[in-house]
């Protein structure tokens, strides 16, 4: 009775324990990457990107803001206008001159040069904001490589495991079969020999698991040491060609660029009219005849048209036609070079698939050979050396078949970032 009772307290004392663990935590691929994203410089310098682009577009569009401005001069001339003769009483016009202006000035139509600037300015930023993006899918590979690769580890170790239990199993019962005298001590021995490799292979596979860890880790800047890995669902993929990666886009805005670099360069050849008023005081005023301190001003309207430049902007275009050809000829090679990726990718999924489709029949096969194995190396009618090349062999078919659901699942997220959608 007492027994029983102390049975009973450990069972209720060892539940109360298993009850107040933590449960490990399970993380993602998603949050792995979402993590990774979060560390890395791409989304801060995106921030930094769209203010610096507000920037810009002051910038090329300040000609447009009213300038006001104060001038001043105190001067001595050598000569002066002056009458021929002093009978209608003019005085003597004075060598120094005296005056302070206030001027202001509104360009009221510049050649279009802001409206082009602007628009180039936004095709720039919208390239560096892809190329961010690009840096981005990059860390998603880098996350996604790691995780898949932490995952086949880890299916390995199991495996490895379940494969332990079974020689521990059938050594115990070689044991007993021992002490009654019917195999022999080196049969059990050969079995310790399988379980001290299996060992040594899971220890390996642990050191890669750890560094695997630590470099997620501080890709994440979080401790992966004590969190779980689970599958993730085979992502949906489509069977073609089509690509929306961010380099299309940036080869779309350079030409784009390009384009209005050219309509800049020609705007500077149109016409450009600005308002103006200048008032002042001081001596001369615009009435050259009056000798005293006055105020005067002026209003209009100013306008420049270049005759000149318009050699010069043909040879500009010129060279942002030939600098256009150079990148239709770039965008088609890397859309040539990606379509072949893109196929090649999609032939591996493929074959990877019909060799999954093999694999569970050849591993269903060895198992039912590993069965009768078993019953056979009890009985005495193979030899310990005979199950173990079974059982290897029954492993090494799980280990493929778990090796090429994780290449499918790599492959696919491959080919996603190919086609721009990872």
């Amino acid at each position: 009775m007492i027994l029983s009772l102390n049975r009973a307290n450990l069972f209720a004392l060892f539940l109360l324990f298993t009850t107040l663990l933590p449960a490990q935590e399970v993380i993602t691929i998603e949050e792995c990457q979402q993590l990774a994203i979060a560390q890395s410089s791409a989304n801060v310098q995106k921030e930094l990107n769209t203010q610096l682009l507000r920037v810009k577009l002051n910038d090329v569009s300040s000609h447009y803001y009213p300038t006001l401005e104060i001038n001043g001069a105190v001067a001595y001339v050598s000569e002066m206008p002056q009458l021929p003769t002093e009978c209608l009483g003019f005085q003597k016009m004075d060598n120094d001159l005296y005056n302070v202006t206030l001027s202001f000035r509104q360009v009221v139509f510049d050649g279009l040069r802001a409206t082009y600037g602007r628009k180039r300015e936004r095709l720039l930023n919208k390239n560096e904001i892809s190329k961010l993006d690009i840096s981005i899918n990059q860390i998603k590979e880098q996350v996604i490589s790691i995780y898949l690769n932490l995952l086949i580890i880890e299916k390995q170790i199991t495996i490895l495991s379940s494969v332990e239990n079974t020689f521990d199993e059938q050594s115990d019962q070689l044991k007993a079969l021992l002490k009654a005298g019917v195999v022999y001590g080196n049969t059990i021995a050969q079995f310790e020999l399988e379980g001290l490799k299996i060992q040594q292979q899971k220890d390996e596979l642990q050191a890669m698991k750890e560094s695997l860890k630590s470099s997620l880790s501080i890709l994440t800047a979080r401790d992966m040491s004590n969190l779980s890995f689970t599958m993730p669902e085979l992502p949906v993929i489509e069977n073609n060609t089509n690509s929306s990666r961010y380099e299309f886009s940036i080869f779309k805005n350079q030409m784009e660029s390009l384009d209005y670099q050219r309509k800049l360069h020609v705007s500077n050849s149109l016409p450009q009219i600005a308002f103006f008023a200048t008032g002042g005081y001081g001596y001369p005023t615009y009435n050259l005849l009056n000798n005293n301190f006055d105020w005067f001003y002026s209003v209009g309207f100013q306008f420049k048209v270049p005759l000149i430049d318009w050699v010069k902007t043909k040879g500009v275009s010129d060279i942002i036609k030939l600098q256009s050809s150079i990148l239709k000829s770039q965008e088609s090679d890397f859309e040539k070079a990606n379509q072949i990726a893109i196929q090649e990718k999609l032939n591996e999924i493929n074959k990877i698939e019909n060799l999954l489709v093999l694999d569970k029949q050849i591993t269903q096969k060895y198992q039912e050979i590993k069965q009768t194995a078993s019953t056979q190396l009890l009985n005495g009618t193979i030899t310990a050396l005979d199950f173990i090349k079974q059982q290897n062999d029954e492993v090494q078919s799980i280990i493929a078949q778990e090796m090429h659901t994780i290449q499918l699942l790599k492959a696919k997220y491959e080919l996603l970032a190919l086609k721009g959608k990872l």
